[in-house]
């Protein structure tokens, strides 16, 4: 009872907040609520909603913006009224918070009517009809506008020619008409037609045409009558400069180390190398053949303007340049110069990171992170990278005051900026591929506990297809793990759990990964902004093939070996979904959601503890410790709660995360979140109870936090403090799994078993 009566208390105090919406507007005036567009159209029901979308973004002003349907802004700028002076708290909290209401006044209902006509003939509707009438709410002071839109008959391309008289160009353009965006049948719409134009002009000046541009092409339209279509051609506009029809070659490419002494009135021509048609001035530190596999403009070549960019772009991908310079020069022929000139970055470069970390599980302490990078390395621009990392964990208060654990390890990175192949692989985009090979080595020890040790090797590929997609291949990825000096406490607990055994003995893990990302934040002027993550991890195959090759013999626990380690066998896929949706200029709500399923096999009954799905966390169920969520409705013993060592993992995730974020004041801001998860086993483990996943069983066996969160918005790094309570415990019976009502904040029993505060650096997701 007590969540309905909130329920009904928030519901009411939103009301009772959007009936004052009009306590600021002044007499003789109305709150100005919207326009509506009302359509008298023969076009078909899905068109129309695309269009409407289209047509209300022309129409200004517009009203006050609501969020979940209420105008909360404008409630705040009504509720804290006005501030006595132009400044102090109240007048920036009203200025930052609120928003001034929309009044009728500044609407002009007959000027957006002539734009509303104007888009709908660019858009192939000719004879448009579009009225309006206001409807006025006298009592409430409000007023919204309606438009009538008869659209009339949509016109469609007939016929499209495209008539160039010069030979050469117009064989490029024709060659290229498979591509026409001007197609039979489709709706006529003017800015398809600049779309056409656009693409043709990219099309010449990637063939040789430097001096021609877009606007030199003109569109010609004949409507063909009583049946709404229309033919359209495309010409030259006469009286073009005469340069615009000139095809351009490349006399010379000339790249250079940018300096003083390489400026091409000083060109010293006895200092470069000639290669794959194309002068390259580049000193002792860097190779030739490593620079002038991105450069896509040659000697003797058409110019192309896809080219230059293309080389620019490839260039500074390899992330040894601050910037690079292309210059193109005309001859007294048609012939050009392109001059590169490159400007490096410093070669060498040391760095250290200090963290201090607080977990849920009230595990604290330091850490450090020392850094090489070496741009360089073997003068093609490959990056070597060293790192050192090390820290240290304890509880300083609580059942495990005293115990500490500590990681330290080394870490190597080789970058190579091209694919690594027995083949040469043509440019597929603007981006800079790499080839990857990665050694790192790990020691853990928890102490009275075990010493675990990790050795991982991995070579693989990585490029962008597009700004926003970005793929990564592991074809080699190794990783072999050890447990040593194991307590005989910590013997005791595996002995008697068969399934946390199986996770912990020393183990080979090799196979193929792959990643895909998928991200709109590169857009940031994107209203809804999409993240996709989707990854494969496939192991043990080619290792079980060599063990059967080899007659391995099999372990003391009867698991397969190769050269006398138990390999790993599974399969496991996962997706990390994400939509960044911008309320307003300065909010945004926040979602995310994974799901993860792993199946091991063969020689596998289960994950490798490294390779499990863990739920709960900074950046998880916030208002639970972190990986003590689960499997199903499996609870450790509270002695064990916060020994995030003894975790179970699973092999199946399921998680939806929520957040409304807003500014505060200043860089600090705030969020309210929800989150909503867990993880359970694949395959049956009878010393695990309640863990096995089934489909109908998962709505009863979600836990959920809610909370609240502050954020310090520093430019180069976020520091976030969120803190939450659990609203649903799934290990409790069913019927008592909700527990919002036995939430009881003034209770310091209860604030200590249900208020996780969580410290963290950068967002959630």
């Amino acid at each position: 009872m007590k969540a309905v009566n909130h329920f009904y208390i928030v519901a009411l105090a939103l009301f009772v907040f959007s009936c004052k919406t009009t306590k600021y507007v002044p007499e003789g005036d109305q709150l100005y609520i919207g326009a509506e567009i009302e359509f008298q159209s023969d076009e078909s029901k899905s068109y129309l909603r695309k269009l409407r979308a289209n047509l209300e973004k022309d129409i200004k002003p517009r009203p006050n913006r609501k969020i979940l349907g209420v105008p909360l802004k404008l409630g705040i700028y009504n509720f804290l009224g006005t501030p006595k002076k132009e400044k102090g708290m109240k007048y920036k909290l009203r200025r930052k918070l609120g928003e001034a209401p929309v009044l009728y006044s500044k609407v002009n209902p007959p000027f957006s009517v002539e734009v509303l006509q104007s888009d709908l003939y660019n858009r192939g509707f000719f004879d448009p009809r579009v009225t309006y009438r206001v409807v006025a709410d006298e009592k409430r002071k409000k007023v919204k506008v309606i438009y009538t839109v008869n659209t009339g008959r949509s016109y469609r391309i007939n016929q499209y020619k495209m008539i160039v008289p010069d030979t050469a160009m117009n064989k490029i353009i024709v060659e290229s008409a498979d591509e026409t965006l001007i197609k039979k049948d489709k709706r006529y719409n003017l800015e398809r037609l600049k779309s056409e134009r656009s693409r043709l002009d990219k099309a010449l000046k990637d063939n040789g045409y430097y001096h021609f541009n877009a606007d030199y092409f003109s569109f010609e339209a004949d409507t063909t009558g009583s049946d709404a279509t229309i033919n359209v051609k495309l010409k030259l506009k006469p009286n073009i400069p005469e340069k615009a029809m000139i095809r351009y070659r490349m006399k010379e490419v000339f790249v250079f180390i940018d300096s003083i002494s390489s400026r091409r009135n000083e060109i010293d021509l006895s200092d470069t190398v000639h290669l794959e048609g194309v002068t390259l001035s580049l000193g002792n530190d860097l190779r030739a053949s490593s620079v002038v596999r991105y450069v896509y403009l040659k000697k003797d070549e058409y110019y192309s303007r896809e080219n230059q960019q293309l080389s620019v772009n490839r260039l500074m991908g390899m992330d040894l340049f601050k910037y690079v310079d292309a210059q193109i020069e005309e001859t007294d022929s048609a012939k050009l110069y392109a001059f590169m000139y490159l400007s490096p970055l410093k070669r060498k470069s040391l760095s250290a990171e200090l963290d201090l970390v607080t977990k849920s599980n009230n595990f604290s302490g330091p850490g450090v992170i020392l850094s090489f990078l070496n741009r360089n390395v073997f003068k093609g621009a490959e990056h070597l990278t060293i790192n050192l990392h090390g820290s240290v964990e304890t509880q300083f208060n609580g059942e495990f005051k005293g115990l500490y654990t500590y990681e330290i390890g080394p870490s190597v990175k080789l970058t190579v900026p091209h694919f690594i192949l027995p083949f040469r692989v043509g440019a597929s985009s603007l981006f800079t591929p790499q080839t990857i090979f990665t050694a790192d080595y790990n020691f853990t020890r928890r102490v009275n506990y075990f010493d675990l040790t990790s050795l991982r090797f991995g070579f693989g590929y990585s490029w962008k297809e597009s700004l926003a997609k970005t793929h990564e291949l592991m074809p080699m990825n190794i990783n072999f793990f050890q447990i040593r000096n194991v307590s005989d406490y910590f013997r005791t607990f595996l002995e008697s759990n068969q399934g946390l055994q199986r996770k912990y003995e020393d183990q080979l893990v090799a196979g193929i990964t792959y990643s895909y990302t998928y991200n709109e934040q590169v857009y940031p002027d994107k209203k809804s902004q999409f993240y996709i993550n989707f990854t494969a991890d496939i192991a043990g195959n080619t290792v079980a093939l060599l063990s059967d090759l080899t007659g391995e013999p099999r372990s003391e626990t009867g698991t397969q070996t190769f050269l006398g380690i138990a390999y790993s066998q599974y399969g496991k896929v996962g997706i990390d979904i994400r939509n960044y949706l911008k309320l307003t200029k300065k909010t945004q709500f926040a979602a995310h959601m994974i799901v993860g399923v792993g199946i091991p096999y063969g020689n596998s009954e289960a994950l490798p503890f490294i390779k499990s799905y863990f739920s709960g966390g900074a950046s998880s169920i916030r208002a639970f410790p972190v990986n003590s969520l689960g499997p199903g409705t499996y609870h450790l013993p509270d002695s064990l709660q916060n020994a995030f060592f003894f975790q179970q993992g699973g092999d199946i995730k399921l998680e939806w995360s929520a957040e409304y974020r807003f500014p505060i004041v200043s860089v600090i801001k705030g969020a309210f979140f929800a989150d909503i998860g867990n993880t359970w086993l694949y395959p049956t483990d009878h010393t695990i109870p309640n863990a096995q996943f089934n489909f109908e069983n998962v709505p009863k066996e979600l836990a959920a936090g809610i909370g609240f969160g502050l954020r310090a918005d520093l430019s180069f790094f976020i520091i976030r403090l969120d803190l939450a309570t659990p609203v649903r415990k799934p290990w409790l019976p069913e019927g008592d799994r909700w527990v919002l009502d036995d939430i009881y904040i003034g209770k310091r029993d209860w604030r200590r078993d249900n208020l996780m505060l969580n410290i963290a650096i950068g967002y959630p997701f």
